[in-house]
């Protein structure tokens, strides 16, 4: 069974990011693996006095009933449409970031969500510098919601490529995402004058995609822009988008190295998936 790790602070950063998790887990027919992790700034613990261990009780148990009605929402949802939603539960205490990595590493999830605040365009309950952590240290895919009040519900699935190593095991991925949601994928490349790698990705999708092309579930989009980010963030704003995914790649010589999907959490409005290449 397909699995989602949903990390949520149990407040008003995560609303969103569940309410957009919903559908998919249903269309995906995937299990929610929801996700807390505990932690207590050192301020609190010199305001309590020092009673950690009182503290930790109040909060593990104040998480306990969140995570339990998360759950019952789950199951009024899939209630109300007729469906089945599995869902199960961890809560965890230490660093965010490194909790949420550790999580996903046991469960091997087929990506992780995250609500993001818009106003600083990564999760609330996460400092950007920890969200920049979960992008460059962790080996799954990141769903990053942007916390809005209507998010996209049908859409395009975009995949922004600069057509690098792995970006071929990407498209399939996302092409089967695309199916089981009843949406198109549109792949989105910025041209930057380099015609090897533009023919290379016409050859791939001509060959792999030409039916699926011919009748309008997949795309090719070309695109010329200096800026790569602006480029793809401009398609966004004019382009019904459902999901926008792009790689992160370790490698500074590839052109979506890592600084473009950490840019991107910042530029667009609409989820971002960043696969790891």
């Amino acid at each position: 069974m397909s699995k989602i790790l949903f990390a949520t602070d149990l407040g008003d950063a995560g609303e969103s990011a569940f309410s957009f998790l919903l559908p998919l887990a249903d269309a995906l027919r995937a299990k929610i693996w929801l996700l807390h992790v505990e932690h207590i700034p050192a301020t609190e613990i010199q305001v309590s006095g020092g009673m950690l261990e009182e503290v930790m009780q109040h909060r593990h148990k104040a998480a306990l009933e969140g995570l339990y009605q998360l759950k019952m929402e789950i199951a009024e949802y899939a209630f109300q449409n007729n469906t089945i939603i599995e869902s199960d539960h961890i809560l965890s205490s230490g660093l965010v970031a490194e909790e949420i990595v550790h999580a996903a590493d046991n469960l091997h999830p087929d990506f992780i969500v995250v609500g993001a605040g818009m106003n600083k365009g990564f999760p609330a309950f996460i400092s950007g510098d920890i969200a920049t952590t979960l992008i460059k240290k962790s080996h799954t895919t990141l769903l990053i919601v942007p916390q809005k009040e209507e998010l996209p519900s049908k859409g395009k699935i975009v995949f922004a490529t600069g057509w690098d190593k792995g970006d071929d095991l990407v498209i399939q991925q996302l092409a089967a995402y695309a199916r089981q949601l009843q949406e198109e994928l549109v792949v989105l490349h910025i041209d930057q004058s380099d015609a090897e790698k533009t023919n290379a990705l016409r050859d791939y999708m001509q060959t792999n995609f030409a039916s699926e092309m011919e009748h309008g579930k997949v795309a090719l989009v070309i695109s010329s822009n200096e800026d790569i980010t602006e480029g793809i963030a401009a398609y966004v704003r004019n382009n019904g988008v459902r999901i926008l995914a792009a790689g992160h790649h370790h490698h500074r010589f590839e052109l979506f190295h890592r600084h473009i999907a950490a840019g991107l959490a910042h530029a667009v409005d609409v989820p971002l998936m960043v696969f790891q290449v």
